[in-house]
């Protein structure tokens, strides 16, 4: 499953020590944004780009639980998100469809 995502055993061991570690947040990122995650061309795109590894080693996991919880995550994702520009180019996508 690791090698799914691009991650080595010892990247998810560190990643686990993140503050909330076991929450999806590229799920809630990605509806946040107007972004189907079950859509087939999001999890084409997704799993060719490591989302998940990239949101699972984030180190603004805090950040971005503060803002999901605010629910204002869709207006400052941009100034700290490492999956901002993958998101943007799965809504450009979604525009050009």
């Amino acid at each position: 499953m690791l090698n799914d995502i691009g991650m080595s055993p010892s990247e998810f061991d560190e990643a686990m020590h993140l503050p909330y570690a076991a929450e999806d947040f590229l799920t809630l990122a990605m509806l946040s944004v107007g972004i189907d995650p079950d859509d087939f061309q999001t999890l084409e795109f997704a799993r060719d780009r490591f989302m998940s590894r990239t949101c699972i080693a984030c180190p603004h996991r805090r950040r971005c639980h503060d803002h999901m919880e605010a629910f204002d995550f869709e207006s400052h994702y941009r100034d700290f998100c490492p999956n901002a520009d993958n998101f943007s180019k799965l809504l450009g996508k979604k525009c050009d469809a």
